[in-house]
């Protein structure tokens, strides 16, 4: 092995990294990716993630499979009444939220991971954005999910916390230096919508945090080798709640998946199944001609 590699190596100890947007229901998208790459027996060593991404990367890290993974949406029904907050800063109750997730993480750390986790939030106080990578991590997934108008914000240590997505949507920047290979799944393609898209105020809620955080988002997206955006994810909601609405996205991002790696991104497969160390050809996933 030369110097060069040995270096490489050192700066850059994880093989695989994977960042998953935010996007709520759509999220089921990014489950059925893991479930593709399983089933080819490629596990991602390092994982970023927004709102419903951080969840999703929170649970594969805690070595749920991807099918308990989608069982924990369809069951927990974040949207029921019970959860209703019963004051002015959001519909649902966040605390309530919390404890649901304590059954799937027994142990509230980051720490008790099988795999390092970054997760993203917004310091609604500093205006900034807060990544969490140690220490309690229950009450940073709910403070990543908290999407503005929908959860309650999270206020935690003398800070009052929302939806990591306001800032940052797509952080595959927490990750990338650390990764020698890195993909991700990201669900919030801004394309141009008809008047008749607007139905309702959680279609115009989607719209507007889609617009604000588009920025980084896209420069982000240029960052993995592989970004994956499922055809079609658009037109699917970010508060659809019934199962089979759930189990429908979650099969889109699997047939995504498996159209892509068995075209364009083949060769990415293949050098990631071959166990190669050598950095792949980088693979896109085409952007909608609307991307600002």
């Amino acid at each position: 092995m030369s110097m060069f590699t040995t270096e490489l190596f050192k700066s850059k100890p994880y093989r695989l990294g994977l960042t998953l947007s935010g996007g709520g229901a759509k999220c089921m998208a990014q489950i059925g990716l893991l479930q593709y790459l399983n089933e080819h027996g490629i596990e991602p060593d390092i994982i970023s993630g927004a709102s419903g991404g951080a969840l999703v990367g929170a649970l594969h890290s805690a070595g749920y499979a991807p099918a308990e993974i989608l069982d924990f949406f369809v069951s927990t029904r974040m949207f029921s009444f019970r959860n209703l907050s019963f004051n002015a800063l959001g519909l649902i109750d966040s605390e309530k939220i919390a404890k649901k997730f304590q059954a799937y993480f027994p142990e509230d750390s980051f720490e008790s991971l099988r795999k390092p986790l970054y997760v993203v939030a917004t310091d609604l106080n500093r205006a900034r954005q807060t990544v969490f990578n140690s220490g309690p991590l229950i009450n940073a997934l709910t403070a990543s999910s908290a999407y503005p108008g929908m959860f309650t914000p999270v206020k935690w240590q003398g800070t009052v916390y929302a939806d990591g997505g306001i800032i940052n949507n797509y952080p595959s920047d927490l990750i990338h230096d650390q990764c020698r290979h890195h993909i991700g799944m990201y669900l919030a393609p801004v394309m141009s919508r008809p008047c008749e898209h607007f139905a309702n105020t959680f279609d115009v809620l989607d719209r507007v945090f889609q617009i604000y955080s588009s920025a980084r988002q896209f420069s982000n997206i240029n960052l993995p080798e592989v970004s994956l955006a499922p055809e079609g994810i658009e037109d699917r909601s970010a508060f659809m709640v019934k199962p089979d609405q759930l189990r429908s996205i979650y099969d889109m991002g699997y047939h995504s998946s498996r159209k892509y790696f068995e075209n364009e991104g083949a060769q990415w497969l293949k050098t990631m199944k071959g166990g190669t160390q050598k950095r792949s050809s980088w693979f896109k996933l085409p952007i909608g001609s609307d991307t600002p």
